[in-house]
């Protein structure tokens, strides 16, 4: 995974941005800057697939002041209070499947938990709609459930899977 989560940090997040609120412009800048801190890293590459997130780059590369400890701990902190939040729904621990209807159920929770977690919406629909259509994307989406519970039954967390399924597909279908 590169240096901006394989692209889901570079999406637009109100979440992510309020970790350091005033101090950067963009989800990609933290990331990267959080990157670029690690006295070990001395390059970072990033995917970009515009003239604008080459100049962003450029930008966060040639800024030589580094984030502070304090932002550091910042980031850190709040990278470990969403893995606790994401940890209250769908750990994607597999025992749900195989649904008979071939929902990936684990990565339809997976994008659910980008927009509820992260506020990374457009990503997550994005990748939603992608579901079953790429090689990498197996399966199908929150829509195909067809209600029959069977994987409730498996699920060791108790989880209301089919609500959360409906909801997904609701978000972001």
């Amino acid at each position: 995974m590169g240096p901006v989560g394989g692209g889901r940090l570079g999406a637009p997040s109100k979440t992510i941005m309020d970790v350091l609120p005033g101090k950067v412009n963009s989800s990609a800048e933290i990331a990267l800057r959080f990157v670029m801190s690690n006295p070990g890293v001395t390059a970072a590459l990033s995917g970009m697939g515009s003239m604008d997130m080459v100049e962003e780059n450029v930008g966060v590369a040639s800024n030589e002041a580094p984030l502070t400890a304090e932002e550091i701990e910042q980031i850190n902190s709040s990278m470990e209070e969403n893995k606790r939040m994401a940890d209250l729904y769908c750990t994607g621990c597999n025992y749900c499947m195989p649904c008979p209807q071939e929902v990936n159920i684990p990565l339809n929770f997976q994008l659910m938990n980008y927009h509820r977690i992260y506020g990374l919406t457009e990503y997550a629909k994005n990748e939603y709609a992608q579901i079953g259509k790429v090689n990498w994307m197996k399966g199908k989406n929150a829509e195909a459930c067809i209600d029959c519970g069977i994987c409730e039954e498996k699920c060791p967390q108790k989880l209301e899977i089919r609500k959360q399924l409906k909801e997904t597909a609701e978000v972001l279908g």
